[in-house]
């Protein structure tokens, strides 16, 4: 089904789904949610992570789903857009040698929903900002904001990520999503300007592990801040290990449907650890913190 079909459909009748049985798959994945963040060793948060994909895979298709919140998992993030044609769910494995391995599902806005899973493929590229995937060779990420907009006649919605990378580095990206003519998800598209640069398909920002990268959209502003990041090291290459933040400030700005980029902003500098005029709307699921034993 084209997209223009499905915003067909959201404005169609939307059924009632069967709040028992959606609560039972829900009571489910709070364990499973759970123990994908608690569990002690790699195999048992594995399990847990098979176990949310073969559940989301039941209850996502269930006739009128959609409207569930499932609003109690706390490891899952779930973005829905402002037109609600679709939303998408994604979540993340940590492994005790310091990756990350992500899952994450599309489900569209139909009194029988389809899914589109998402398959991390993330670790096969080697030039991760180049590439235009299609949803089963995704690279993954964690997913807080969700930002649509136009360009020519077409809809995209920029997605803010985090990814915990490896050992050494976080990430975090701008990433574009599409849906071609069949309603098929795509990630990545070349809307970024950049002066004297060709235009990447996404954005990606490597920043050292014990640092902190401020990523938000303002959209009274129609920008995207970012901090700008350094290597310690003096290291001039693009994917330095050891960068962090200096405290000066750049951002993208949607300009014609292009996000086009805003050199170090006014040269406004951190006072107090904050960065003046920028509203931060960092991702507010708790990323994988173990409780504590008791």
């Amino acid at each position: 089904m084209s997209v223009q079909a499905q915003k067909k459909s959201v404005s169609a009748q939307v059924p009632s789904f069967d709040y028992q049985k959606m609560k039972t798959f829900h009571d489910s994945l709070k364990v499973y949610n759970r123990q994908i963040v608690n569990d002690t060793t790699d195999v048992l948060r594995s399990e847990a992570a098979l176990k949310i994909i073969k559940t989301f895979s039941k209850a996502l298709r269930e006739e009128g789903s959609f409207q569930y919140p499932f609003d109690s998992l706390t490891s899952i993030a779930i973005m829905t857009p402002e037109d609600k044609t679709f939303r998408i769910f994604t979540w993340q494995l940590a492994f005790d040698n310091g990756t990350f391995r992500y899952f994450g599902v599309i489900q569209s806005n139909e009194a029988k929903p389809r899914l589109q899973p998402l398959v991390d493929y993330g670790d096969y590229y080697e030039f991760v900002d180049s590439v235009i995937v299609d949803a089963d060779r995704w690279i993954g990420a964690l997913y807080y904001r969700i930002i649509p907009f136009k360009s020519g006649k077409n809809n995209y919605y920029a997605l803010l990520g985090w990814d915990g990378n490896n050992a050494v580095t976080n990430r975090k990206y701008i990433d574009i999503l599409w849906f071609d003519k069949d309603g098929k998800a795509k990630f990545g598209y070349p809307v970024f300007e950049i002066e004297n640069q060709k235009s990447p398909c996404r954005i990606v920002l490597d920043y050292k592990k014990d640092a902190t990268l401020s990523l938000s959209y303002v959209e009274s502003e129609k920008q995207i801040y970012f901090d700008h990041l350094v290597s310690l090291s003096g290291n001039p290459e693009p994917d330095a290990f050891d960068k962090v933040p200096d405290g000066t400030i750049e951002a993208y700005k949607l300009v014609k449907g292009k996000w086009r980029h805003v050199n170090l902003i006014e040269y406004e500098r951190r006072e107090n650890g904050d960065v003046p005029n920028v509203v931060k709307e960092e991702q507010t699921k708790q990323l994988y913190q173990p409780l504590p034993p008791r």
